[in-house]
């Protein structure tokens, strides 16, 4: 077996193309230079190791000796794992979507040495199919065009990096913002993509959008006219009856290819869950239901189970594929349902799980809950016990053990947020082992790594955890997070806020790319910036520190333009707005915590949905002391709860009921 450079990489994705007969290099200046010396265009593909398609394109392509020999002999290829290198990605898929149209993985970008893009796309088959060319044909045109037509190769990298530098411009139009109108458009842009069927944005294929599932929370709580909820019901319960979350082991996949969340492309990403686990969390406070408080057991139980390292910590993504089959691991045949269970559990799960003889894809049957079933059986968790149990003897998806501090800092949140719902005191101590494990093994000297592999963090790295920061204070009241949130905040503002332009950069100041990223797009997880800006706004709410809001005005402003036009694509910022220009509670709990009024206090405080509010309990400790909250009320022995609006105080509440009449 010849193994190519990427042997010596620590990437799962990296790895999983080291025995390809493409001569693959990593991202280095090695590549680039020998670009330039060579007189050769680079080919850069960005993929993860979980990506369906990614897997179908190495097979196609980049196994395939003469595509291998073309590239070798004309390019200099690059591979990219797009979870190791987000800032990469994020400028790389932008030029993919501006020359193809839209985007995906695995991304394929053809440019110059000095890693300027002339042509991209995604995937690419091995011959001709739907309009789409074989890749080879594409490989063959670039390097006549590379070769005999370089002019025109050059005029497309002056018209792609213009665009480049046009769209990540840092000189941002500010506009002033009707509250008013911007409600109405935001209602508008949701009722016009809003699937009211299915639930969900847009026809197919149908992501989760959690931010913009937020957006219709925040709605809610502010019109409380049942619309966000009716709006969210559909949406999670389409989920979580569908195919995209598996009905046996718990997890949400990341995307379904329908409009009705049945057949998905079968990776599970990290990422996801945690969002998901969030979302749900919260929905089930404005609308309780059953459905939501069982779905959150299986995902946290999913995500302890089967993504959780010895330290705590998670990993980044399960497979679509198991035995070079997407999908194999989680489909049943009509046939084997029938052999393997008794007859009587057969004809219940029909029913229940919608088997037929047909299936869903290519033949075989995707569980999911048919929502008119009326029928119950006492034997279901014994029917799933027994398919769980083959299925566990099947070829098991491959596991990605890469950890992403980002993606970890969503989990802490989103076993925050189910702590806060069921008062689970595992969910809160699962989630301060993994933002100590986080602080022990991917921080250092007041910095944070992005991988176990000690890449250096990007904003969505440090935004995301302090953000994880705030949330942990909120649920436990310990000090030590809210300290750790402020201190992080503060460390995230000298690495990526810069002053002169006023915005937060994706990444640190480095030469390593073309353009150093600036975002304001709520892609797959949310917009880090926004977030970084939303920290502020909450080190300014516990604090009284003024710049902190300063930076949070600032960096809305910003966005103002595109939250002006497009609110539901920018979700984020319209939660940052919302915080800002809404009314914000205040609330601290004086006297002993082992008073029985404490906890009943703290739990109906938290079980509530208050996005524009900050919780604080007494504490013998300098920092919570000098909080503006807690000034003249230090020592405090009795528990009283003190509800403030802007910092104007309402008398202290000292019994359970008179708190329910207020909150």
């Amino acid at each position: 077996m010849n193994l190519n450079r990427l042997k010596r990489e620590k990437s799962e994705y990296l790895l999983q193309h080291s025995n390809n007969p493409v001569d693959w290099f990593p991202w280095c200046n090695e590549a680039f230079e020998k670009a330039k010396k060579e007189d050769k265009p680079i080919f850069l593909s960005i993929g993860y190791s979980s990506c369906h398609w990614c897997h179908v394109m190495e097979k196609e392509s980049f196994e395939n000796d003469e595509t291998a020999k073309l590239l070798n002999e004309n390019f200099i290829s690059i591979k990219v794992d797009r979870e190791e290198r987000p800032d990469i990605d994020s400028l790389y898929m932008y030029s993919v979507q501006m020359i193809n149209g839209n985007g995906g993985w695995p991304a394929s970008i053809f440019m110059d040495f000095q890693g300027r893009p002339f042509f991209a796309g995604t995937y690419f088959p091995p011959k001709d199919h739907h309009n789409i060319p074989a890749f080879n044909t594409i490989l063959s045109k670039i390097i006549d065009l590379y070769k005999n037509h370089r002019k025109s190769i050059d005029e497309n990298i002056n018209l792609v990096f213009e665009n480049l530098s046009g769209h990540f411009s840092h000189d941002k139009n500010i506009v002033k913002i009707n509250n008013s109108n911007l409600y109405s458009l935001i209602e508008a842009q949701i009722k016009q993509s809003f699937d009211f069927n299915n639930g969900g944005f847009g026809d197919f294929p149908k992501f989760p959008e959690t931010s913009k599932l937020f957006a219709l929370m925040l709605l809610e709580k502010k019109y409380n006219n049942q619309y966000g909820n009716k709006l969210l019901s559909t949406t999670l319960k389409s989920m979580i009856n569908g195919g995209i979350f598996d009905q046996l082991g718990g997890g949400f996949s990341r995307y379904s290819t329908d409009k009705k969340w049945l057949v998905p492309h079968f990776e599970k990403m990290l990422y996801d869950n945690g969002l998901l686990l969030s979302t749900i969390s919260k929905a089930c406070k404005l609308n309780h239901q059953q459905l939501y408080i069982d779905t959150i057991k299986k995902l946290v139980d999913f995500l302890n189970n089967e993504m959780k390292n010895s330290n705590n910590l998670f990993y980044s993504s399960q497979d679509a594929d198991s035995g070079g089959v997407e999908g194999s691991y989680y489909t049943w045949s009509y046939e084997e349902l029938d052999n393997q269970l008794e007859k009587a559990d057969f004809n219940f799960i029909k029913n229940y799980w919608n088997i037929t003889k047909n299936g869903d894809l290519d033949g075989k049957n995707i569980l999911n809950i048919n929502e008119k079933n009326q029928t119950k059986s006492n034997n279901l968790e014994k029917i799933k016990n027994q398919l769980i149990s083959i299925r566990n003897r099947r070829e098991k998806p491959n596991t990605d053990k890469k950890i992403i501090t980002s993606w970890n800092s969503l989990v802490i949140s989103g076993l925050c947020d189910s702590y806060n719902l069921t008062k689970n005191q595992n969910h809160i101590n699962q989630a301060i082992k993994t933002a100590n494990s986080i602080l022990d093994n991917l921080s250092k000297n007041n910095s944070l790594y992005h991988t176990q592999n000690n890449n250096k963090g990007f904003l969505e790295d440090y935004s995301y955890f302090t953000k994880s920061l705030f949330d942990l204070y909120n649920s436990s009241q310990i000090s030590k997070w809210l300290i750790l949130a402020c201190k992080f905040n503060s460390i995230t503002l000298e690495k990526f806020w810069d002053t002169e332009k006023k915005l937060f950069f994706d990444n640190e100041l480095n030469d390593e790319l073309i353009i150093r990223t600036h975002n304001l797009f709520d892609p797959m997880i949310p917009n880090s910036a926004a977030i970084a800006s939303i920290n502020c706004y909450m080190a300014y709410k516990y604090t009284s520190k003024k710049q902190y809001l300063d930076i949070a005005t600032t960096s809305l402003n910003t966005a103002s333009e595109l939250l002006s036009k497009h609110p539901l694509e920018v979700p984020n910022w319209f939660n940052l707005y919302y915080l800002i220009n809404e009314e914000n509670i205040e609330i601290f709990i004086s006297g002993d915590r082992k008073n029985n009024f404490y906890n009943q206090a703290k739990e109906y405080i938290q079980g509530k949905f208050l996005p524009a509010s900050i919780l604080v309990s007494q504490e013998e400790n300098d920092f919570i002391n000098n909080l503006p909250i807690s000034l003249g009320r230090s020592n405090d022995k009795k528990t009283k709860v003190y509800i403030c609006k802007n910092y104007v105080c309402d008398l202290p509440i000292d019994n359970i009921n008179d708190l329910m009449m207020k909150l």
